[in-house]
């Protein structure tokens, strides 16, 4: 009953590895998004008078 035991959850194991890969992608994406939103206020508050 291995097949069995695979589907009563709907999960196996390239399931993990696809929900690992995109926590990282996502994670990869905010921390991007962040430094690049620190970067555009520092360049604003320079350019100012």
């Amino acid at each position: 009953m291995v097949f069995h035991e695979n589907i009563v959850w709907g999960f196996c194991g390239w399931d993990l590895l696809a929900i690992i890969f995109l926590i990282a992608i996502t994670a990869l994406f905010l921390i991007r998004r962040h430094k690049l939103n620190k970067e555009i206020k520092e360049l604003k508050e320079k350019s100012k008078p």
